[in-house]
């Protein structure tokens, strides 16, 4: 299973730089890439590859340094087109469905700027941030939203954007889960036939 190591390399060097004084968001991140480095076998070279490093950068944006609108998304996507990483930016600028988020902020129009892309490996990213927790540890999709209610009072906006999102979350969440699905009743089949070859 190869990977482009050139891509990964950098984005573990720039969330490292980035990332790694900022405790809690750091292990977050690190979590975020091991999932993506466990369902990353079910992706093409290329998209595994853009999964892994988008998992390093997708809370880049978090960085003092690089904020700017002071929403992680949008600052994080900026600093990528600056180093020319379209595909990147425009996963990571909506990352858990952060359209939502953006238009209680009054961000929607910045957040516009950026396209979108729709794919696979857009909701791998958002379902490998899903079932990660604050600090790391793999959670259920269940325990990662309660968790993020439990942290915001109801009137605060990450509060609300991830209660208006679940239901587009839950689209994404269960798209990758059929992918993931999928390809492991690809492989299963391969290996019996491989096994009756022999």
């Amino acid at each position: 299973m190869k990977t482009n190591t050139n891509i990964i390399d950098w984005a573990t060097a720039q969330a490292a730089s980035f990332l790694s004084p900022l405790g809690n968001r750091w292990l977050h991140t690190q979590g975020v890439v091991a999932r993506a480095q466990q369902i990353g076998r079910a992706f093409t070279e290329e998209d595994r590859s853009l999964l892994i490093a988008a998992a390093y950068l997708h809370d880049i944006g978090y960085a003092p340094s690089l904020k700017v609108t002071a929403f992680h998304p949008i600052d994080g996507a900026n600093y990528l087109l600056s180093h020319g990483q379209k595909r990147l930016a425009s996963i990571v600028a909506y990352h858990f469905e952060a359209q939502f988020e953006a238009q209680l902020r009054g961000l929607a129009t910045e957040l516009s700027k950026i396209p979108r892309e729709y794919s696979p490996v857009a909701d791998a990213l958002t379902y490998c941030d899903l079932l990660t927790g604050p600090t790391g540890l793999h959670v259920s999709f269940e325990k990662r939203l309660a968790d993020i209610f439990q942290r915001y009072d109801k009137n605060h906006i990450v509060y609300q954007a991830t209660h208006q999102a679940i239901p587009s979350l839950t689209r994404v969440f269960k798209r990758t889960q059929n992918i993931l699905y999928q390809h492991e009743q690809q492989y299963q089949l391969t290996s019996r036939s491989n096994m009756l070859r022999t």
